[in-house]
């Protein structure tokens, strides 16, 4: 379950999870969505390998915070980028504590969203959007 050039998406509003899953699909990349940082987590520690993973920033039963804690501490996922996907701020050291590549405040513009996972992206070997 490799899946190296999927995206996996981590929120806890499924209609949310939806329309990034519909957004990022018809763009022509491969979805894998999680409801919360556990579920990511297990699908991670099953094999899942994702160019970018997309993070809800506050979730049930396990939030950025841990999961980004569980996974830098593990060297077979620490590599893999997370872009954060906020509502509400929680503090500019809180927030960079978290270590990311990127934030983006929800709701997020779609051709925001497009533009920020490009970059994490190949098709083919070659990039999904060139520069």
């Amino acid at each position: 379950m490799s899946w190296w050039n999927s995206i996996l998406v981590v929120d806890d509003d499924l209609d949310l999870l939806r329309a990034y899953k519909e957004a990022l699909e018809l763009d022509g990349h491969t979805v894998v969505l999680a409801r919360d940082g556990d579920e990511a987590m297990r699908l991670l520690n099953q094999g899942l390998r994702p160019a970018l993973i997309l993070l809800d920033l506050r979730m049930p039963r396990m939030d950025a915070w841990e999961f980004r804690a569980r996974q830098r501490a593990d060297p077979a996922l620490a590599s893999i980028p997370v872009i954060v996907l906020y509502a509400l701020c929680a503090g500019r050291d809180a927030m960079s504590a978290l270590g990311v590549e990127g934030f983006l405040e929800k709701p997020v513009d779609l051709d925001v969203l497009l533009r920020a996972v490009a970059p994490y992206l190949t098709h083919g070997g070659w990039d999904v959007h060139p520069q």
